[in-house]
């Protein structure tokens, strides 16, 4: 669990208790509700700091299939979440390659892997 993200992680709590609500009050009306959590995902967001193979490299140690997500890995979830074909309701679908399996770099991790950029920088 992030210290000091009580806003931030109440915000996604309520999210999904507003889908499950949602999903709950409007499915006899054939609506469906869902949301998506998408992981670390490469995007104009990200920065640069994806760009270094330091940091890159302690994000993608978390995740159990190897790579941070793109913008399409999300989006093709989406699409899967409004076609048809998708029998779900009042979930949240962890786009994320497996990094709740797991955890995300610690600060120590993260301040270790700058450290070495700024050596590397420096030198």
């Amino acid at each position: 669990m992030l210290e000091n993200h009580a806003a931030y992680m109440g915000t996604k709590a309520g999210t999904d208790h507003v889908v499950r609500c949602v999903a709950n009050d409007f499915g006899h009306l054939g609506i469906r509700a869902n949301s998506i959590s998408p992981g670390i995902t490469r995007t104009p967001m990200s920065g640069d700091a994806l760009n270094i193979p330091e940091i890159l490299g302690a994000f993608e140690a978390g995740y159990p299939l190897g790579r941070i997500g793109t913008v399409d890995d999300v989006a093709e979830a989406a699409l899967w979440l409004a076609s048809d074909v998708c029998f779900m309701t009042g979930q949240n679908l962890q786009v994320n390659g497996g990094l709740t399996l797991r955890r995300n770099p610690t600060a120590t991790e993260m301040g270790a892997a700058y450290a070495r950029v700024i050596a590397d920088l420096s030198a």
